[in-house]
């Protein structure tokens, strides 16, 4: 039955959703305060009566999307809901993952990425979108082996030429047998000045991988061994993000990371926008001890990953 308060939302509703009127002016003709305009509408969308309904192509979960938000301090989240196979997932999370990007991307931005399947579906979802003076920057060196489509500086050429901007790679493997080579291929004028570059980007997108995973890319790519992987897991590894291995808390397994030819995780701590893309709850772990140790502030990923993570 209709009481005054629902036909005052009801109407504050109207003048606001269908009259375009400001809520100052709203509560002018209605002789209210804008602070209880804004009271009105939020209660008229609590109430269902007022339904807002956004049209896209991706099913989404958005409560659990802002609880993640909020209980993490990040500054975006997508949770995409999980298709009907793994590689339907995948692809999902990488469309979802290049609309978000699209709608911070500008002109003049530098936007660093990594290699991997996951920044490889987002590159692979967007359209063409030309842009001003837009760079790209490889953050880390390429796996070197398998498809280079996937795990080389072809995913940085890949976006630079969607968004009709210019790109840079770092031509090194990801990880090196000594920490001696590491460091000649660091003194190296290019290879540094990339990573130099690649340490001030405006957008950083990456994914992230799992020590306790079977199908770990580290190991798949030869640079861990079974046993390699297996015994770092029981010293206290657990995820990995441009090659580099963290622990449980987000801090970098230095043993292993003296190897590695990529950006410091320092600085996707400290970039404008750090986005990781994860597509799979094999993956939960690896993202929980990232978030504790803040190596991003942007997240897409599948809601079976989400939950599992403990978003509630």
């Amino acid at each position: 039955m209709a009481s005054p308060k629902h036909s005052q939302m009801v109407r504050v509703a109207e003048l606001y959703y269908e009259q375009y009127l400001g809520q100052r002016e709203i509560g002018r003709i209605l002789g209210k305060s804008t602070s209880t305009v804004s009271r009105l509408l939020a209660e008229a969308r609590s109430a269902s009566v007022v339904e807002i309904r956004i049209h896209r192509k991706l099913e989404r979960n958005p409560e659990l999307a802002e609880r993640m938000r909020g209980k993490f301090g990040l500054r975006d989240v997508a949770v995409v809901c999980d298709g009907s196979t793994p590689d339907e997932t995948m692809r999902n999370v990488g469309e979802a993952a290049a609309e978000m990007f699209l709608g911070i991307v500008e002109d003049g931005m530098t936007i660093g990425i990594s290699w991997g399947s996951q920044p490889f579906h987002m590159v692979q979802a967007l359209e063409d979108t030309p842009l001003r003076e837009v760079k790209v920057i490889q953050m880390a060196g390429s796996r070197g082996d398998g498809d280079p489509a996937v795990d080389g500086p072809e995913i940085a050429l890949r976006l630079a030429e969607k968004l009709h901007g210019s790109y840079r790679c770092v031509h090194a493997p990801a990880v090196v047998e000594t920490p001696d080579i590491r460091e000649s291929l660091l003194r190296q004028p290019l290879i540094h000045e990339i990573l130099t570059e690649a340490s001030r980007a405006d957008i950083m997108i990456t994914g992230i991988g799992s020590i306790a995973d079977e199908g770990s890319s580290l190991e798949r790519a030869g640079y861990l061994s079974r046993e390699e992987r297996l015994e770092y897991l029981a010293e206290g590894a657990i995820g990995h993000i441009l090659a580099r291995m963290f622990d449980m808390q987000g801090k970098e397994i230095e043993l292993y990371n003296r190897r590695v030819v990529a950006m410091d995780l320092e600085h996707l701590r400290g970039a404008p926008w750090s986005m990781c893309v994860c597509d799979s709850a094999r993956k939960a772990s690896a993202v929980s001890a990232a978030l504790r140790g803040k190596l991003f502030n942007t997240l897409v990923i599948n809601e079976e990953a989400a939950r599992a993570v403990g978003a509630g």
